[in-house]
């Protein structure tokens, strides 16, 4: 079980993530007005608009991660493994806070999924793995600071 220190401190994490996110996505949706012009400019907006589109699904699906994250801290199940019910490892949630697969259940169904050629593309094996890391910090009254802990921003799995 996690410390209680340890989870209000992923629980501060997901929240500056959530405003953050939820901050960037007002700005791109203010962004996604048609201009007129001619046909060019037209085709280069259409092109602008289908990224801002998508990167908008990006944003949309990280903030239901992160909403899944918030709530399995409210409920005690924060950093257990969705499929085998086991603790998820420490370095892998600071790696990827949004994780809800123990590093075995997630390469399991990335080599089931044909997804990862396991031998060549896993370093890890199932086994822990180093320090993409940047520290995680404590929200303090109305801002945050940096703590020993450690935790990595990745954006992907």
């Amino acid at each position: 079980m996690m410390d209680r220190k340890l989870l209000e401190q992923f629980e501060n994490l997901f929240l500056e993530l959530k405003k953050n996110t939820l901050k960037e996505m007002s700005l791109e949706d203010r962004n996604l007005n048609w201009e007129k012009g001619d046909e060019v400019d037209q085709s280069q907006e259409e092109r602008e608009r289908a990224l801002d589109l998508k990167l908008l699904g990006r944003q949309s699906f990280m903030l239901k991660k992160i909403d899944g994250a918030l709530f399995k801290i409210k409920n005690g199940t924060f950093g257990i493994c969705d499929e085998c019910e086991g603790q998820i490892e420490i370095n892998r949630l600071r790696a990827r806070p949004v994780a809800t697969q123990c590093i075995s259940c997630k390469e399991e169904g990335e080599r089931s999924e044909g997804q990862v050629h396991y031998e060549k593309k896993s370093h890890t094996h199932g086994k822990s793995f180093g320090s993409n890391v940047i520290p995680l910090r404590t929200f303090v009254g109305e801002s945050f600071e940096s703590e020993n802990n450690i935790l990595a921003m990745n954006s992907d799995h």
